[in-house]
């Protein structure tokens, strides 16, 4: 039953005679402030020590005493109260609306109320020394059994720490954590105070790359366990090192030695992951940013060859008997249920061991990967690493984090301790290559030409836009949407000061021409690199922004028309531009610094030398024949081409099948498609390139489209599936997304061919629209 609000007048009415009671008791209190009005027996007092106790003065100046209050029995009244409403409604105070409903806690409601899930029968779950005290658990000489059970455990409740769990409703359900110190057994002791220590680094990771969110991640636990013995992260590697040899030893007196190799085995993957996580966290201290993940990629790969040996022997330990904790000895599920606040899950599933270790396989496997950042020395290279990694990595916070770590230890350092400044200089020198930051040419050296970069560089260091789109992408898929639009919002500014800076070497390009510097002039001349560059990034954040919608089934049907028609009219098309732009301007370069080549060998030749000259000149002219032009986005150009068609295609498909009557439309006194438009298109109103588009435009461009007949509606997206599929077939060595994009664009250019022809034209059913192949595009299917 849906619960709702009522204002009955009776229950009002026995509200404001309540609180008229309440300030008439008040007033009579303070008037016979030397009269008891409730006497101590009615107050629930009936002890009477705790009687004289409240009654000298030493108990009257204690505030944790026994309250001096008298207590009132109101059951009645509220059951009286209460008996005015249906199962439910709510009843509305001024200092009780449905704010204060929805967080209130219902007390013995078990989903809410911890102290519910107890019977009176039950003991108090015992403490560390409690446990010891009772035999409960074991110090010293523990079975390999019993440490099979227990490491397993304890690798089961970090990855279900990792996932978002609580760390007290998990990992410090082990009593062992509590007290690591007071652990006889060596390998058991050496593999909690691991634990202990991995906990901590791993938060520091997490807090320092700033992508994680509340739903993705518990950073606060019982602090007072962390800090009760001093995190030693530098020591651990070597702890563990010393166990492992010493066990290795005992092995090789054992006749059968599989199951103390399968403990060495959980007690060397433990360091190996350790050393590779806690290296993580002193990227930013390291000398050699290269040399520092060589040494991470290495216990990465000693980690992964140990997986399969301890997938294996997962059954020769102790295995859980309880449903709720994960090993029979060592664990007290309800331990911290007392000190937990109530905003914190109360059921909790600890992941089992198979699915854990798979977990840790494949977290590895994501490190490994982020490893490869160190390789993508520019920002467009890393900026694509970084979209396909949040692809992959999906909702694994450390991986994530991982991964900005180790590309930016800081807002203005990346790989170790390159300057962001010098990063962003190099990026756009790699991505098109202006003569002015060239080292070697002689613009370079300009005093006027390197102040305007200094200060272009350093505004977009001050904005943080750049790094903060690198940033973004290590956040989830939802909140990466969020963000998104603020982001574009600062790209404005960018761009702006960007075409200023293109426009102040076009007016310096003229003042060398005047000059007679023909070399400088020639090079500052008809300058776009630094707004191509911007807009380029600004696009496709634009672009990831409007297709997520789709990932996160956002969108209603009826929707889909006007969202893949605007990159279709415009995103694409201007991601292709820029491009194309960015490439003749390094075919134009090329080509004139052949022209200078030959300018030089020309004048050389002249001078004489002849034979020599001649055998250079030769040399010279193979070189070039041999040389490829500079086509280093064909590949990207060639995929947006074939973006180009599918969005025009699924534009053409939904006008169609809009105007066929196939896609349920909301009611019209329910429905504003003005402000839903509005509001989907919101982050780009800002943006003056590209410059907004309104919504009566939109209508307009629709209305115009939509002229033909549903039937050359259909051929047309059929038209547009068909050239996807030729762009898509040229492709060379294409990856899954690429086949996976082809199939949709084979499927959905046989679907609009028949119903071009007219099939099912009486039966006007809204097709299906499956993106299981695709995020962002759907494979239409009639049913």
């Amino acid at each position: 039953m849906n619960a709702s609000v009522i204002d009955p007048p009776d229950f009002q009415a026995a509200t404001a005679a309540a609180a008229a009671a309440a300030r008439a008791l008040a007033d009579l209190d303070l008037a016979e402030q030397e009269h008891e009005q409730w006497s101590m027996s009615e107050c629930g007092f009936m002890d009477p020590e705790v009687q004289r106790t409240i009654r000298s003065a030493s108990g009257a100046e204690d505030i944790t005493q026994y309250p001096l209050h008298g207590w009132v029995d109101v059951t009645a009244e509220f059951h009286e109260a209460c008996a005015e409403l249906l199962p439910g409604e709510l009843a509305q105070d001024m200092l009780f609306g449905l704010f204060e409903a929805m967080s209130a806690i219902e007390i013995m409601d078990p989903k809410m109320d911890v102290g519910m899930g107890f019977d009176k029968q039950d003991l108090p779950p015992p403490s560390f020394e409690a446990a010891v005290a009772m035999g409960v658990i074991k110090l010293d000489e523990l079975t390999t059994t019993e440490l099979i059970g227990i490491f397993d455990a304890l690798f089961a409740c970090f990855v279900s720490w990792l996932e978002g769990n609580s760390m007290d409703q998990v990992l410090f359900t082990c009593l062992y954590l509590h007290a690591p110190a007071q652990i006889q057994d060596r390998p058991l002791r050496a593999f909690c105070t691991a634990v202990r220590n991995l906990i901590a680094v791993v938060k520091n990771i997490i807090v320092m790359a700033g992508v994680n969110e509340e739903e993705d991640f518990q950073l606060y636990g019982n602090s007072a366990l962390l800090s009760a013995e001093k995190a030693q992260p530098a020591s651990i590697a070597a702890m563990l090192k010393e166990v492992e040899d010493s066990l290795v030893r005992k092995c090789k007196q054992l006749s059968s030695p599989d199951d103390s190799m399968s403990v060495v085995h959980r007690l060397r993957f433990m360091r190996h992951l350790f050393q590779a996580i806690y290296q993580v966290e002193l990227m930013a201290g390291a000398d050699s940013a290269e040399e520092a993940i060589n040494d991470i990629y290495k216990n990465l790969n000693v980690a992964s060859e140990l997986m399969p040996l301890i997938r294996r022997t997962i059954d020769r330990g102790t295995q859980p008997v309880d449903a709720e904790a994960p090993n029979p000895m060592g664990f007290s599920p309800r331990i911290h249920d007392r000190s937990q606040p109530p905003t914190f899950p109360r059921s909790i599933k600890i992941k089992d061991r198979p699915s854990s270790y798979q977990f840790l396989e494949e977290m590895i496997s994501r490190f490994k990967y982020a490893c490869k950042i160190i390789r993508h020395k520019d920002y467009y290279s890393a900026l694509n690493f970084f979209i396909e990694y949040s692809r992959k990595s999906g909702q694994c916070i450390l991986s994530r984090s991982v991964l900005q770590s180790l590309f930016s230890s800081s807002i203005r350092l990346v790989h170790g301790k390159q300057p962001m400044k010098q990063f962003l200089r190099h990026s756009v020198q790699i991505f098109n290559s202006p003569p002015v930051l060239n080292a070697k040419h002689p613009v370079a050296s300009d005093p006027k030409v390197q102040q305007h970069l200094e200060t272009f560089f350093r505004y977009c260091i001050n904005m943080n836009t750049f790094n903060q789109f690198i940033r973004i992408c290590g956040f989830n898929r939802a909140r990466q949407r969020d963000k998104l639009a603020r982001l574009i919002e600062n790209f404005d500014t960018i761009q702006v000061d960007a075409a200023r800076l293109d426009s102040l070497m076009n007016q310096l390009a003229n003042e060398r021409a005047l000059e007679g510097n023909e070399l400088h002039a020639t090079a500052l001349k008809h300058s776009t690199h630094f707004s191509t560059w911007v807009l380029y990034n600004c696009f496709r954040a634009m672009l990831i922004f409007l297709m997520s919608g789709f990932e996160l089934e956002l969108y209603a049907v009826h929707e889909f028309l006007y969202i893949y028609w605007y990159p279709y009219e415009f995103l694409v098309g201007f991601l292709v531009s820029a491009l194309t732009r960015t490439e003749n301007i390094l075919l134009a370069q090329e080509e004139y610094a052949e022209h200078q080549s030959k300018i030089q060998a020309n004048g050389s030749s002249s001078g004489g030398g002849g034979n020599n000259s001649g055998k250079n000149r030769n040399k010279a002219a193979k070189s070039r024949k041999n040389k490829k032009q500079q086509r280093p986005y064909r590949c990207e150009i060639v995929y947006y081409h074939a973006l180009l068609s599918l969005c025009g295609g699924m534009y053409k498909a939904m006008a169609a099948l809009t105007k066929d009557g196939r896609v349920r439309l909301p009611m019209s006194k329910f429905d504003n498609e003005e402000i839903r438009y509005n509001r989907r298109f919101q982050p780009f109103v800002t943006l003056t390139s590209p410059p907004p588009v309104s919504y009566a435009e939109f209508k307009n461009i629709r209305d115009h489209m939509m002229r033909p007949s549903v039937e050359e509606l259909y051929s047309l997206a059929a038209k547009h599936f068909d050239q996807a599929r030729n762009v898509l077939e040229s492709i060379q060595n294409p990856e899954q997304e690429i086949l996976d994009l082809l199939q949709i664009a084979r499927t959905n250019f046989v679907v609009m061919n028949v119903l071009a022809r007219g099939h099912q034209k009486g039966l006007k059913r809204q097709p299906d629209f499956d993106f299981s192949k695709h995020n962002y595009f759907p494979i239409i299917k009639l049913k």
